[in-house]
């Protein structure tokens, strides 16, 4: 008899390669949703029970026009293989199929599971994997099982789907063996081609650039950009060291060019610093996400930055950078003096001087406020304060009301009075400019939320922020006109602030002691397990240390006897039909030490006679399944019939 395959088993490990691309964050989410399409009508087609043999022809010749489409779209051959894949494994659910049409379904939907490797290496990754190859065991263990049953004869066990969950359980285990004791490898696996693959516009995040006009309302973005570890918990209670890390500086714009602003060739490169700390320097590790800028925000007052795991360099808009692409998150250890938090420079050639002082014709607005918020000639540190103090009045939102007018600078300043950081920091750097005080535009980070259940400060693109720097008596000082953002959760999504601070604080121990699981991880766990064991001394007497093995050698003994001699198969212990019978039974009449099931059923037959002819029918039925010469689920069905005729019994004096 052959067993008939479970086909919407088949379905499973598809679904959850999509649900693994999906969560890596490559792909927008309209785009993920249309790459389950094909899977949603491969089951729909099977649910309705439609033959579509008749069509192949057509579906293979459609198929055929999606890919050549996708493939002039030109956005990349990686991107067509997957779309392709999703198409194909479709299609291969809505047409009939046999044994190797099932196998190619496997293999497409390992090679899925297999490009959401180029995502990022989190906690979510693994339970994917995990639940993908136990989807994938189970396919297979139906297969083989629907093959070995076409070979026997007789009534065919289910297959033992059950064991599965272990099976897989057991090989995660092996492999977390290995993965600890195997020398170490670093690949970068993920292709730096695919940073930032999702960043479309009207998201926050930190840019190289600023332009005011054409964007519609700003979506929050809660990608993590670095993690700031004190090397004391405790310093996270001083409002001091965290005011030193209030301005996360990353690049600074000083063209104002139209609506916008960007990068100057003129500003001078930021040189690596290298020098000894003062008395008052600050350290701290910085842990900094990969980013397609590779731009590093550091906060002022920079002293040192000791042994980078990948070389610096510096780069446009006097900001740090990596010399090469990183792929995975990277420690760097960052000393700073917030004492010495102005930037020098101590003087500025005429070149220079004319671009920070120069005012768009279009932006006369910023003129007509500064004069109305600054009245009068004042210095270039009492004008900025002004300026910043008139300005935080101001609303803050992310909505962009002034983002579609013709002129936002001007739209903000003369009418709405309400926008994001980059409208405050533009507005300020201009009505200084008109002043007289070279200004610029800074694009960096504020400082995130303070994760307790981690250890450090979580930094992320929702905190990118715009301020200003003027430049005052050979040094550039800060100034942040930007009204305080209304606040938000720790992680700026569906989850409770609780909830996603405990999340984020896995990710990072995950990317710490998973992912960047090194060799000196290894020697330094090995070194801790020989301290642990030299420090090791035995505090139990000999004597029940040698009891205590005793007790765990005649325990061996017994589980091996145990093993040795099992119970019969016609025991009625063995027998699963019995079970409802024997549990009724199991006070009054419970099987007897080496009696069979027949013997028992016949036994309770001379207790109730009236019972008796039953009690037979059943004790055939079950020789009957143990031999294979029975349908399946005949014996329990009279069981449970049985069952039911003993409830309420109670043995008297004469039965």
């Amino acid at each position: 008899m052959a067993l008939k395959p479970a086909r919407w088993l088949e379905h499973l490990p598809l679904w959850l390669a999509w649900g693994a691309v999906a969560s890596t964050g490559l792909y927008a989410p309209l785009e993920a949703g249309l790459m389950a399409l094909p899977l949603a009508a491969g089951a729909l087609v099977q649910a309705r029970r439609w033959d579509l043999a008749p069509f192949r022809r057509w579906l293979e010749a459609g198929a055929l026009v999606f890919f050549l489409g996708d493939l002039a779209s030109g956005i990349g051959v990686f991107t067509v293989a997957v779309h392709t894949l999703f198409l194909l494994a479709g299609l291969r659910l809505a047409l009939p199929r046999e044994r190797p049409q099932q196998r190619q379904l496997l293999l497409m939907g390992f090679l899925l599971f297999l490009t959401s490797a180029m995502g990022p290496s989190g906690p979510a990754f693994l339970a994917w994997a995990l639940a993908w190859f136990a989807a994938a065991a189970a396919v297979l263990l139906q297969q083989s099982w629907g093959e070995a049953a076409g070979r026997r004869k007789g009534p065919v066990p289910p297959p033992p789907l059950r064991h599965v969950p272990g099976w897989v359980l057991g090989a995660a285990c092996f492999g977390a063996a290995f993965f600890v004791l195997l020398p170490r490898a670093s690949l970068g696996l993920r292709p730096a081609a695919l940073l930032g693959l999702r960043a479309p516009g009207g998201q926050a995040g930190l840019s190289d650039r600023l332009d005011l006009a054409g964007a519609g309302p700003i979506q929050p973005n809660p990608e993590v950009a670095l993690r700031i570890v004190p090397p004391r918990a405790a310093l996270a209670s001083d409002p001091a060291w965290a005011a030193s890390l209030a301005l996360l500086r990353g690049v600074t714009l000083e063209r104002a060019v139209g609506t916008g602003w960007m990068m100057s060739m003129d500003t001078p490169r930021q040189a690596l610093p290298s020098g000894p700390d003062t008395p008052g320097a600050l350290r701290a590790e910085f842990f900094f996400e990969p980013s397609p800028r590779g731009i590093l925000p550091l906060p002022y007052g920079l002293q040192a930055l000791p042994d980078p795991p990948v070389p610096l360099r510096g780069g446009w808009g006097g900001s740090l950078r990596w010399r090469f692409p990183v792929v995975r998150t990277l420690p760097v250890e960052v000393a700073w003096d917030p004492a010495q938090a102005p930037l020098p420079e101590p003087r500025l050639s005429p070149r220079r001087w004319a671009e920070l002082t120069a005012v768009p014709a279009e932006d006369a607005a910023a003129r007509a406020w500064s004069l109305r918020l600054a009245p009068g000639v004042l210095p270039a540190p009492a004008l900025a304060r002004r300026l910043e103090t008139e300005l935080r009045t101001w609303r803050y939102t992310l909505d962009n009301p002034s983002g579609r007018a013709a002129n936002p600078l001007e739209d903000f300043l003369d009418h709405t009075h309400a926008g994001h950081c980059e409208y405050f920091a533009s507005a300020m750097a201009l009505m200084l400019r008109v002043r007289g005080v070279p200004a610029r535009v800074v694009n960096g980070y504020r400082l995130g939320p303070w994760i307790s259940e981690g250890g450090y400060f979580r930094v992320s693109q929702d905190q990118a922020h715009s301020w200003v720097e003027y430049w005052d008596q050979g040094a550039w000082h800060a100034a942040d006109p930007t009204p305080p953002a209304p606040p938000t959760s720790a992680e700026g999504g569906a989850l409770p602030g609780l909830a996603a601070c405990w999340l984020d604080a896995l990710t990072f121990r995950w990317d710490r002691y998973v992912v960047r699981f090194s060799s000196r991880d290894q020697v330094a766990g090995l070194e801790w397990l020989q301290r642990q064991a030299a420090a090791w001394r035995w505090h139990l007497p000999r004597r029940a240390v040698v009891l205590a093995l005793a007790v765990l050698a005649a325990l061996g003994v017994a589980w091996r006897l145990r093993r040795a001699w099992p119970l019969p198969s016609t025991s009625p212990y063995r027998v699963k039909a019995l079970r409802p019978l024997r549990s009724r039974l199991r006070r009054h009449l419970p099987p007897a030490t080496g009696e069979t099931a027949r013997a028992w059923l016949l036994r309770l037959g001379d207790r109730r006679p009236e019972r008796r002819e039953a009690l037979l029918r059943l004790a055939d039925a079950v020789d009957a399944e143990a031999y294979g010469a029975a349908s399946p689920g005949t014996a329990a069905a009279l069981a449970r019939a049985e069952a039911a005729a003993w409830r309420g019994w109670k043995p008297t004096s004469c039965c």
